[in-house]
């Protein structure tokens, strides 16, 4: 198994990253440098993708005072 070293960005609320890799279930402390089955790396890099994509698609909703995009 390929390790890999990431560190969760911390949130607002201070939550735990969690997700499940195959029937395995990961609860990562935000902030502080872990080794993570490359797997579990990949799917924190795909959520924050998809957040980050989220914010900009309301941002650009907030600026058009709610019109349909």
């Amino acid at each position: 198994m390929k390790l890999e070293s990431i560190i969760i960005e911390k949130t607002g609320s201070g939550e735990p990253f969690e997700c499940c890799v195959n029937s395995v279930n990961y609860r990562i402390e935000r902030g502080v440098p872990v080794s993570v089955p490359a797997e579990v790396a990949e799917v924190y890099r795909r959520s924050l993708t998809e957040r980050l994509k989220s914010e900009k698609q309301l941002e650009r909703f907030r600026k058009a005072d709610g019109m349909k995009l």
